[in-house]
């Protein structure tokens, strides 16, 4: 009979868990795989042993074609046993080339805490916005806290690149120009968001919500505005001096 025994040690690096661990179970025993069937041969020597030393990387993709193409196992296995059986110990040295990217690996590390902490800072901004704007319908400095804290966001919201957030922000600054009486701008930043929400590719129904919501309390504070300055007017009118 003739067998091929590949023995895989990881000469203290462990990359060869991982190829054994590919292998299948009914063929790995205590770091040893026996991928070869065996076949008649007339040899009666004793069982051969022989040592190589590979590079890991290429021993995984060595075994992966072992296990998937009959030709190129059998032939590996006329190569290496000739007419008697052998025990091969396929030593894995560290791989000269690395596995990871780990240049790419540092960018893409970078990217991503950065977004993390910007979507942070962007939720703490949106809860502090959120209370100011409430008060500032009675406290004017409220209202001008809430401006800055709008326009925070907004450069939060560019520097993540998202338009729908930046939208958003806009429309929040808008609020805080409705509450401090100044409806001409926050009048043109409504206009403006609602128009290029429409001709969006994919049409945000939440934002133009917003828009309309946001449009029908300038439409009130406005007219209430007017109402008060009509009234003080009269009141002016009939003052005998």
């Amino acid at each position: 009979m003739t067998a091929l025994t590949l023995n895989i040690t990881d000469n203290r690096y462990n990359y060869g868990k991982f190829i054994l661990d590919v292998l299948d179970d009914e063929n790995v025993q205590k770091g040893e795989a026996e991928l070869f069937p065996r076949t008649k041969t007339s040899c009666k020597t004793k069982k051969k042993t022989k040592t190589v030393k590979l590079d890991s990387a290429f021993v995984h993709y060595l075994v992966r074609e072992l296990l998937i193409s009959n030709f190129y196992r059998l032939h590996f296995l006329k190569k290496w046993t000739g007419n008697c059986s052998i025990a091969l110990t396929v030593v894995l040295n560290q791989t000269k080339y690395d596995l990871i990217d780990y240049n790419w690996n540092e960018r893409v590390f970078v990217l991503v805490r950065e977004r993390c902490e910007l979507e942070h800072a962007l939720s703490w901004l949106s809860t502090l916005g959120g209370a100011f704007s409430a008060l500032g319908d009675y406290f004017p400095n409220c209202a001008d806290i809430a401006g800055k804290i709008s326009i925070n966001q907004l450069r939060l919201a560019l520097r993540l690149g998202d338009p729908s957030i930046a939208a958003r922000c806009r429309l929040y600054l808008s609020l805080s120009l409705i509450q401090k009486k100044r409806y001409k701008y926050a009048r043109n930043i409504i206009w403006k968001e609602y128009q290029e929400a429409k001709k969006a590719s994919v049409v945000d129904s939440k934002l133009l919500n917003m828009c309309r919501g946001i449009w029908a309390k300038l439409q009130y504070e406005h007219n209430i505005f007017r109402m008060r300055n009509t009234g003080l007017i009269r009141k002016l009118r009939n003052v005998v001096l």
